[in-house]
């Protein structure tokens, strides 16, 4: 079995050409007609998860997040992607593209919350969109919203809005993924809430003014579990090859 074998299924589940035009998808290191030994899947490509890539006898690591995503004009030797070529260890990425995808990060996200998809919050391309819209049966209000998060997410911090009000329908964006036109259709559709991480400060001003509440979950926190899902994709297809998810990944960030 070869990188391109992988690759090609990878395209059929999450097309790369669903990926948006500032992303960087696909093999970004190594040869499509290598053999494959064994697969790691991760959310970042690390020195530790190279590291435990390398024990486990892993030749291909397929992320979430790109190891490259802008130009490189110089591999400096504190960069993964050195580390990658000097153990002649491939690497994919699978991001926006997989974010959208059936059974992808955002739906993982929805799963892991035990809520039920009421519909796509921004429709990109085709039937294909990015982020849920959630309607729930037990009303929260964000502080009680922001414990469910903790709890289910298995996180140790969660920021989340000040206040009191009721929340039924919640719209559900893994990473960092509000922006202006996120919030301009989360009140289009009625959402009391958003769930996702990485929020900037003039968002949560928006939210204070047109009364939606914020959980910012963190952006490791709503998408650690895309290594997981690639994992289970792909063994499904590569049963006969060592797949597994890091386990040397942990969020970079501490909490007081």
């Amino acid at each position: 079995m070869t990188i391109a074998e992988v690759l090609e299924y990878l395209d059929g589940k999450a097309p790369l050409d669903l990926a948006e035009s500032f992303d960087n998808v696909g093999l970004l290191v190594g040869d499509k007609a290598a053999e494959v030994q064994g697969i790691c899947c991760c959310l970042d490509i690390t020195h530790g998860v190279v590291k435990e890539a390398l024990e486990k006898g892993a030749n291909l690591i397929v992320s979430h997040h790109p190891v490259i995503f802008d130009g490189l004009k110089k591999i400096p030797s504190w960069s993964p992607v050195r580390e990658l070529v000097k153990n002649d260890i491939a690497a994919i990425a699978m991001h926006t593209n997989f974010d959208i995808a059936s059974d992808g990060v955002n739906d993982t996200l929805v799963e892991l919350l035990e809520f039920q998809t009421a519909g796509v919050l921004e429709i990109t391309r085709g039937d294909k969109g990015f982020g849920a819209v959630c309607d729930i049966g037990l009303c929260h209000s964000p502080k009680s919203l922001a414990e469910y998060c903790k709890k289910m997410l298995l996180l140790d911090g969660v920021k989340y809005s000040r206040g009191e009000r009721l929340i039924k329908r919640i719209a559900v964006c893994c990473g960092g993924g509000v922006n202006g036109t996120v919030m301009e259709l989360a009140r289009e559709k009625g959402c009391d809430a958003i769930i996702s991480g990485d929020i900037k400060h003039n968002f949560w001003i928006e939210a204070e003014n047109c009364g939606i509440a914020l959980i910012d979950a963190g952006h490791f926190g709503t998408e650690k579990a895309a290594s997981h899902r690639l994992a289970k994709l792909i063994t499904e297809r590569f049963s006969h090859v060592p797949v597994f998810a890091a386990e040397s990944e942990v969020d970079p960030a501490e909490y007081l």
